[in-house]
C-alpha cells in the first residue's frame, strides 16, 4: 500500500514570555510609584508652580517609562530551527547561521528574579541580547550555547 499525503513537517519552534512574572510585577510598581512621585513633585508648591516646560519634561518622561513598561509585559522570546527572536518596541531577530559566538548568563535558584538571557554575537558588529522566562526557552538557549542540536 502506498501512502498518497506528504508527511508533516515538524518545525522546531519553543515561545515563551521575556521576563519573569516577579520583574514584570516590580517594574509596575516602580513605574507607577515614579509617576506618583513626578506628579506630587509638579504639584506642590514649595518652589512656586512648575513651568510648562516642567510638565512637559515629566510627561514625556512618564510616557516612556509607561512605553517601556508596556513592553517588559508584552514581551516574548521565540526559537525556531532557524532562527532567535524577541518582540520589543523594534523586534531583535538573529538568523542561527549568522552566529559566531554566544554567551548564556544564567544565575541558577534566581531565574525568577534575574531574567535569563543570552547574549549573541553575528558577523556584524556589536551584540544582541535575547532573555527568556519560559523552561523551554531556556533550554533551547542551553543546547545552542553547548552546540547541541535543538530537538533532542
Amino acid at each position: 500500500m502506498t501512502r498518497t499525503e506528504a508527511p508533516q513537517s515538524t518545525a522546531f519552534v519553543v515561545e515563551g514570555p521575556a521576563f519573569p512574572w516577579l520583574i514584570k510585577l516590580l517594574s509596575s510598581l516602580l513605574v507607577a510609584a515614579l509617576v506618583v512621585y513626578g506628579l506630587r513633585v509638579l504639584a506642590s508648591d514649595a518652589a512656586g508652580p512648575p513651568p510648562r516646560s516642567a510638565w512637559l519634561f515629566m510627561g514625556l518622561l512618564a510616557g516612556f517609562a509607561v512605553y517601556c513598561q508596556w513592553w517588559i509585559l508584552r514581551s516574548r522570546t521565540r526559537v525556531s530551527a532557524t532562527h532567535i527572536h524577541q518582540t520589543w518596541w523594534i523586534d531583535k531577530q538573529v538568523a542561527l547561521a549568522d552566529i559566531t559566538q554566544l554567551k548564556l548568563v544564567l544565575i541558577p535558584g534566581l531565574t525568577w528574579l534575574v531574567a535569563p538571557r543570552l547574549i549573541v554575537r553575528t558577523r556584524t558588529p556589536g551584540s544582541t541580547v535575547f532573555h527568556a522566562a519560559d523552561r523551554q526557552v531556556i533550554v533551547a538557549f542551553a543546547r545552542l550555547r553547548l552546540g547541541l542540536p535543538l530537538v533532542p
